[in-house]
C-alpha cells in the first residue's frame, strides 16, 4: 500500500477535490463528493501513467 501511495503521490491530491469544489460552487452548483473523488482517482491515475511512460528515463536520471 505505501508503494502505491508514493506512486500516486497521494499528499498531491488533497487540492484536488478543492479545486472541483471551487469549480462548481463557481458554477452556482452544488459539490457532489462523487465528482471529488473521481478527480482525485484521475489525477492518481495520471501520475501512475506518467511515470510508466517516462520509466526508462527515470531509471537513467533518478536510479
Amino acid at each position: 500500500m505505501r508503494a502505491l501511495l508514493e506512486l500516486v503521490r497521494a499528499p498531491a491530491a488533497l487540492s484536488v477535490p478543492g479545486d472541483t469544489m471551487a469549480g462548481a460552487a463557481a458554477a452556482g452548483r452544488r459539490p457532489a463528493a462523487g465528482l471529488a473523488l473521481a478527480s482525485v482517482l484521475l489525477y492518481w491515475a495520471g501520475m501512475a501513467l506518467n511515470d510508466w511512460a517516462d520509466r526508462e528515463a527515470d531509471a537513467v536520471e533518478r536510479p
